[in-house]
Order: structure tokens, then C-alpha cells, then sequence
């Protein structure tokens, strides 16, 4: 996959801002960083963000389909558009995705400017959300928030022996 061919993964109506970057390096990862509409804040999302988590999920897929890694495919799309939903929802200023083959596993971080530590929450059944690191947990191999509560990262591990 090209730049250009990331290019168009932004979603229609979402700004061409300076310094977005799209970048799939064929061995190294997918680094994607985009500029929020200054609408998704404090629990909302704007309607122009709102198709981020499932361009996400497209880039994931093919980055995976050219790491010859369809077995983690389906897992790698709902994590990442968990963590980039929570991004927006939740975060500040530009958000920064990388997905990488790390020895043994694949890495996912997201990054949100947000300095509030992702915590699970217990949603009751009534709740519409609060379930997405609940997820995460479930699916996930490992994951965690790094020490300045910016980045939340998880990975799957590479069950049949292939290392990076």
C-alpha cells in the first residue's frame, strides 16, 4: 500500500490539515496521525470524526494482509477501533496511531494528548457505552497506558511461531 492509497483512507468531509500523515512502511508499521474536529470533546464525537475508527480498521487490515497476518485480522480491527473510539471520545488534540510487528506479537498503541489514565469501567446493561477496555481486556494479549497517560497500547501475540 502507497501513501497516496492511505491518503484516501481519510474519510469524506474530514479536513486536509498540515501534518496529518499517513504512512505504511511494509515491514515496520502503519503510522497514521490525524487532527480531531475540535467538536469531539468531553464525551462526544463529531460527526466529521466519526468514520476515523473504521478507516482505521481498513488500514489495519490491509497492513496485516501485507504482513501475511490474516489470523489476527478480525482482532486487530476491533481493537483498534476501540482504542481510537476511546481516543476521541476521551483525548485531546491530534491522535496518533501506530500498529507495528514487534518479536513475536503485534503492537497497537493510540495515541490521544490526553494525560487521564484509560481505566475499565463496570457499564451497567443500560449503559450505551463503557465497554470498549473491557474489550480490549478480553482480546487482547496484553495491554496497558504508558506512564504520562497519553498512549494506550495492546498486542496479539503471533501465535504460530513467525517473529518479527
Amino acid at each position: 500500500m502507497t501513501s497516496t492509497m492511505l491518503l484516501a483512507l481519510r474519510p469524506a468531509g474530514a479536513q486536509a490539515v498540515p501534518g496529518a500523515s499517513f504512512r505504511l512502511l511494509p515491514r515496520e508499521g502503519l503510522d497514521v496521525a490525524f487532527v480531531r474536529s475540535s467538536e469531539s470533546m468531553g464525551g462526544a464525537i463529531a460527526e466529521e470524526d466519526r468514520l476515523w475508527p473504521q478507516q482505521m480498521r481498513r488500514a489495519v487490515r490491509a497492513g496485516l494482509s501485507r504482513w501475511n497476518r490474516p489470523d489476527i485480522t478480525e482482532a486487530a480491527e476491533l481493537l483498534v477501533t476501540e482504542l481510537v473510539t476511546n481516543a476521541l471520545r476521551h483525548g485531546r488534540g491530534d491522535v496518533r496511531v501506530r500498529v507495528h510487528l514487534a518479536t513475536g506479537r503485534v503492537l497497537i498503541e493510540v495515541q490521544d494528548g490526553s494525560h487521564e489514565v484509560a481505566v475499565p469501567r463496570n457499564a451497567t446493561p443500560v449503559d450505551e457505552d463503557g465497554r470498549g477496555l473491557l474489550l480490549v481486556t478480553a482480546i487482547a494479549d496484553d495491554w496497558g497506558v504508558s506512564p504520562d497517560g497519553t498512549t494506550t497500547w495492546c498486542s496479539l501475540l503471533l501465535r504460530d511461531g513467525t517473529t518479527a
